[in-house]
């Protein structure tokens, strides 16, 4: 029987009124509820610090198994990486197709290369029902590696992201539809240089009779770009999403054949092997124009004939400070653009000290290649773009770049041109102005009044926009007609040594305008950044540059930097573009030995 002191607080508590008691009673519930939550906190502490501890463990594993392997934290990525001292973009998406698709031979998992629709990542299919032996198999040879695996983000639902050396894969990605694999790839300095956009995506292919027979089926049979017959489809290799040829593949359509990729035969559909009607199958060369304004002797012959340069900003001698971009944009265009066929790098008398001539893939054309003797020398930047069509051996369609553009990402031919030649030519945003030609206005806006002139006589038309600093699309074809069309002005402009206000501009408005007008060009958009270097914000939008958004290219001009601050912009832009572009080029001379 119990104690009469144990009934006491019971008998007291029954003797409190009700609204006390309640009170009482509440907050003992609330205290208990806080007591759980607090004890739940805690375990899913626990939970975390022990599961923090493992990724740890096995990162330091992964990393004493490779030492190539570095932990990331930075540009949104969190995780094992590998470091590279060589680096294209290409490469980096052929490697991430190479480290799935030899699992997948090794392990016997029939897979096909399908025709996917970015630019940056390859894409293979594989059988739905292959799914959990392909999670085995990617499981078992990269346990210990940088590789990361990921549910892409997709109508709403959030990416999901697991790294191979922390442990098992988020469920969400194994049950994903497409799963993409990929290794980060960092430079020695840690600076991410392709991150999980560039990984091979896995796409599980079902039978469409699976398809029918889903709840959702109708709704997914509705989403398919292929509308095919319910008896057909059924019988089909269905795709969990849309590619570039068809998200359907009938029996008819299965036949086996073969691509190369990186030098490596993978197996496909014979669909997509196709050659597409809009994909550019013509050579694409890249000129550059190139002068070394430190160079003593050119220096001199520039002083020789300066008498007569224009007064103004066009004969500044900070527009011939070289800065080494011509390195740094050919590292660009390794980087960035696989479809170059050529390089062609236009100077006057002058070869980088670091420019290997003897490397595959470019050529240094002088001067005296391209102009008439009387023409030369010239300091002209207009008079040359009248006569880089003229270089023996280029291609009918090519991409004219100053030395100052730089790729800041890839892009294709398809970028620049249509697959049946027509180009795509991005205007700026900044115009001409109208009225006369005004005395001291900066070179392009006289050069560009001068072509409306020329245009406005021709078609009637009356042209307003300048063109962005960045790859221009060329063809050759309009530059011969522009020379039979406009002769006297395109005469007057390649004899002239320096920039004069008679110009036109030949290489850019004026061909960018006629194309058009003749229905050879189309425009178009290209993204990207002009900065001038020489600006007193110059630093500030070079880290904006970095910060993003991503553009396809930008441009780094030194427009009339003062002599006192020039030492300043020099080390400024080479801190910026060793980090950008860290890794030589195919093109330059290989260091001597120490």
């Amino acid at each position: 029987m119990p104690q009469p002191d144990q009934r006491l607080p019971g008998a007291v508590r029954r003797l409190l009124p009700s609204a006390v008691r309640a009170r009482r009673a509440e907050a003992d519930r609330v205290a208990a509820e806080r007591a759980e939550r607090e004890q739940e906190e805690r375990e899913r502490r626990d939970r975390q610090e022990r599961r923090r501890r493992r990724i740890a463990e096995r990162r330091d594993a992964a990393r004493a198994a490779d030492p190539q392997i570095r932990i990331l934290d930075a540009d949104g990525l969190q995780g094992p990486a590998r470091e590279v001292v060589a680096f294209t973009a290409r490469g980096a998406g052929d490697r991430n197709l190479g480290l799935v698709a030899d699992v997948l031979e090794s392990a016997g998992i029939d897979y096909f290369v399908v025709r996917g629709r970015s630019r940056l990542r390859r894409v293979v299919g594989v059988h739905e029902s292959h799914r959990a032996a392909v999670l085995e198999a990617m499981r078992e040879r990269h346990a210990m590696s940088a590789l990361h695996a990921l549910r892409p983000a997709r109508e709403g639902r959030p990416q999901v992201r697991s790294a191979y050396a922390d442990g098992a894969l988020d469920a969400r990605i194994k049950r994903a539809p497409v799963i993409r694999f990929a290794e980060p790839l960092v430079a020695p300095t840690g600076r991410l240089l392709a991150g999980l956009e560039y990984g091979c995506d896995v796409e599980f292919w079902q039978e469409g009779a699976r398809l029918t027979e889903a709840a959702d089926g109708p709704e997914r049979a509705a989403r398919l770009r292929c509308q095919t017959p319910p008896e057909v489809r059924d019988v089909s290799l269905v795709a969990p999403r849309p590619n570039l040829v068809a998200d359907v593949l009938p029996p008819s359509a299965q036949q086996r054949t073969t691509v190369s990729i990186g030098g490596r035969s993978r197996p496909t559909y014979e669909p997509f092997a196709w050659t597409l009607a809009d994909e550019v199958t013509f050579p694409v060369d890249v000129v550059y124009t190139w002068v070394d304004g430190d160079d003593p002797a050119h220096a001199r012959r520039r002083a020789r004939f300066s008498g007569q340069a224009p007064a103004g900003l066009a004969a500044n001698a900070s527009r011939y400070i070289s800065h080494d971009e011509l390195r740094y944009s050919l590292r660009s265009l390794h980087m960035y653009a696989p479809f170059v066929r050529h390089v062609y790098v236009v100077t006057d008398a002058q070869v980088p000290g670091w420019l290997d001539r003897e490397a595959r893939g470019i050529t240094v054309v002088d001067h005296h290649d391209i102009f008439d003797d009387d023409a030369l020398p010239t300091f002209n930047s207009h008079a040359i773009g009248t006569r880089l069509h003229h270089i023996a051996g280029l291609s009918d369609r090519y991409l004219y770049l100053n030395d100052d553009v730089f790729l800041a990402r890839p892009v294709t031919a398809e970028t620049f041109f249509h697959g049946n030649g027509i180009a795509r030519v991005a205007f700026s945003p900044f115009q001409l102005g109208v009225g006369d030609l005004i005395p001291g206005e900066v070179a392009p806006n006289s050069a560009g009044k001068n072509v409306r002139a020329l245009l406005a006589e021709s078609f009637g038309r009356g042209i307003t926009h300048k063109f962005k600093h960045a790859p221009h699309p060329q063809i050759r074809e309009v530059m011969l007609e522009l020379e039979q069309a406009y002769p006297e002005a395109v005469g007057a402009t390649t004899r002239s040594r320096f920039r004069s206000p008679a110009d036109v501009g030949f290489a850019a408005t004026l061909h960018h305008h006629y194309a058009l007008l003749t229905g050879r060009a189309v425009p178009a958009d290209i993204a990207m950044r002009y900065v001038d270097v020489g600006a007193p914000d110059a630093a500030e939008r070079l880290a904006r540059l970095e910060a993003g958004p991503p553009v396809d290219t930008f441009c780094l001009n030194d427009l009339d930097t003062p002599e006192e601050a020039r030492a300043a912009v020099q080390e400024m832009m080479r801190d910026f573009l060793d980090s950008r572009f860290p890794f030589p080029s195919p093109f330059e001379r290989t260091p001597a030995p120490a």
